[in-house]
């Protein structure tokens, strides 16, 4: 079974450390690492770096939001899996990234066990 590179893209690292806990707690045998950056910016500057399966990647963020790192990312990567997140549970913004290229999207304050290994398990076969 293949290992996962994940890359968490949040401007709040105690969500971000949530976040981390959550996977490595639930997928620990799965995941090969666990990357974060803190906004659009530096998420595509770490993927020209290296490459990665799978993006958790936030809208509302300080300089290159979400939506646009989503497009550029899935611009670059046909591959790269991103699953949206964020606190806004509106149907604009989800229609949003999954335009840009999000397969899936979580809501924050709804994100538990369940909720991650559905979003995960659309993408792999677990």
């Amino acid at each position: 079974m293949k290992k996962l590179k994940i890359l968490i893209v949040d401007d709040n690292p105690h969500f971000i450390s949530a976040l981390r806990y959550m996977i490595t707690d639930l997928f620990e045998e799965r995941v090969d690492s666990i990357s974060e950056a803190h906004d659009g910016a530096e998420c595509l500057s770490i993927l020209r770096n290296k490459v990665y399966d799978l993006v958790f990647m936030d809208i509302n963020m300080p300089g290159k939001g979400g939506v646009e790192a989503t497009r550029e990312a899935t611009r670059m990567y046909r591959n790269l899996i991103v699953i949206a997140v964020s606190f806004h549970s509106e149907m604009k913004y989800i229609i949003e990234m999954i335009e840009a290229g999000a397969r899936t999207y979580l809501i924050k304050d709804e994100i538990c066990k369940e909720s991650l290994q559905k979003a995960m398990s659309i993408e792999y076969s677990f």
